[in-house]
């Protein structure tokens, strides 16, 4: 079984939030730094101050299928037509800079606190989203969009007819204010002494008190990932980052949620829908094909009649926010499709629905996934 862990796109690194869905049987995790093309990512001024690779101190698996969505990669652009700097690559450069930045302020040149603070607190917050104790059942820094969230899953499960199959959870970078929550995972997933625990939590209680971005940092709660488990997970900071694109937060969390629940949709189905290309494989062209299938789903049900019942301004924020997170990896394994791919993805879905607004059928799941299909060349061609 694969480690599941968030490659980050710190320094040198690539970011893991990624929507990248994941193999048959196990979790499929991101490229490990050491392979990453380093010639391939935004870097910062601070690079130099801090070693390419950074290694956690964290042994968590989590087992069976997981589509790990909102991965920030940073990416220069490989097509200047299709893949240009976005509004959300911005927000998330800032938030990467300042996050670096504050740990170097912070830092007294202790190597072991570049992994704890760089790479557990990221892992930690990922546990946290699956432990019932640390408020994952509110949305939102506040908790204000809880209600929000949970009319919403209540909307998805009767529209496509999965009543209480799926959890959904909050991530929050609150969380990394609680000592005894990291002690607790330290004790539970790593294989650390007490004395070397300790010596953590000092290092953890030191950046805690002095660095301005823990954990005001958004990129510590920016995870959106689905499980074959029935899990679905939506971190407070990713919402906020592509809300600061201008986008309306709620369509952001309905965007999010609906296209996590279009993996929970194919993962129902797996091993009964055909594909052109053997589904959770981890290759690009695996990859991409899941998260159009999932856009295009979210498309489908966010504006047909009995769905979100959104209306074109709102659907054309939802293509915007999917937009805003294409990729130009065409060779990663965790390549989700261009911006222009997604985009078009999720309007192809809308068109489906807008052909049954008068009738206000719902279509089965396997006609709307051999809808998918059937389009899903155009989709992904040259002249998008």
């Amino acid at each position: 079984m694969k480690k599941m862990t968030t490659k980050h796109v710190l320094v040198a690194l690539t970011l893991g939030l990624t929507l990248a869905s994941c193999s048959k049987d196990e979790a499929v995790s991101n490229a490990d730094p050491a392979s990453v093309d380093m010639n391939d990512q935004m870097t910062v001024n601070s690079r130099t101050a801090l070693p390419e690779n950074i290694a956690g101190n964290i042994q968590w698996d989590i087992s069976g299928i997981k589509a790990h969505e909102f991965s920030y990669k940073i990416i220069k652009a490989v097509e200047p037509s299709e893949c240009g700097n976005t509004p959300f690559r911005e927000v998330s450069s800032y938030y990467n800079n300042a996050l670096i930045n504050g740990f170097i302020s912070s830092w007294d040149g202790n190597p072991d606190a570049i992994g704890v603070i760089l790479e557990d607190y990221f892992v930690i917050n990922q546990i946290a989203a699956l432990n019932e104790n640390k408020n994952a059942d509110t949305f939102g820094a506040n908790g204000e969009y809880t209600h929000y969230v949970q009319n919403r899953v209540r909307s998805l499960e009767k529209f496509w007819d999965m009543p209480d199959l799926i959890s959904v959870r909050g991530q929050h970078t609150s969380t990394l204010e609680d000592l005894a929550f990291i002690r607790y995972v330290y004790e539970n997933y790593s294989n650390a002494s007490p004395e070397v625990i300790d010596y953590f939590i000092s290092i953890a209680e030191h950046f805690n008190t002095t660095s301005d971005q823990i954990p005001e940092n958004p990129f510590y709660a920016a995870d959106g990932f689905a499980t074959f488990s029935g899990f679905i997970v939506i971190g407070d900071g990713i919402v906020s980052m592509l809300s600061e694109t201008g986008l309306d937060p709620k369509v952001v969390w309905s965007g999010i949620l609906a296209h996590e629940w279009g993996h929970q949709i194919q993962f129902q189905n797996y091993g009964k829908w055909n594909y052109p290309v053997p589904a959770f494989i981890g290759t690009p062209e695996s990859t991409r094909m899941t998260e159009l299938e999932a856009d295009f789903l979210t498309g489908y049900y966010l504006t047909h009649k009995r769905g979100g019942t959104y209306n074109w301004k709102r659907v054309e924020d939802v293509l915007l926010s999917f937009y805003n997170i294409g990729d130009c990896g065409f060779t990663s394994p965790g390549h989700h499709g261009t911006p222009n791919q997604r985009l078009e993805a999720a309007r192809q879905g809308y068109l489906l629905a807008a052909s049954q607004q008068k009738k206000g059928h719902i279509s089965d799941p396997q006609v709307v996934h051999d809808a998918f299909i059937s389009v899903l060349p155009s989709i992904v061609g040259e002249s998008l």
